[in-house]
């Protein structure tokens, strides 16, 4: 992905620039099982699972007051995560 990675004082870049990111893959799993319960006519699902398997991060964030707060690509988690 390309993005535009801003400088600002303080944050180690002097000028403002576009960024190739590296490529990264997110795997994730879930798991789930139904139960039905027909003598009170309802059911019930149990499920869990792991996010991103792969561990994959971004690793370079901005720091300090002055960073750009918009330059982010990565996952949301780092991993792996349990699902809630």
């Amino acid at each position: 992905m390309e993005l535009v990675h801003f400088s600002g004082e303080g944050t180690g870049q002097a000028l403002d620039e576009y960024t190739s990111t590296p490529s990264f893959t997110e795997l994730s799993l879930r798991l789930g099982y139904s139960f039905e319960f027909p003598n009170i006519d309802t059911g019930m699902e149990v499920f869990g699972g792991v996010k991103n398997l792969t561990n994959a991060y971004q690793d370079d964030f901005d720091l300090g007051k002055n960073r750009d707060s918009n330059y982010v690509y990565g996952p949301e988690h780092p991993g792996p995560f349990l699902l809630d």
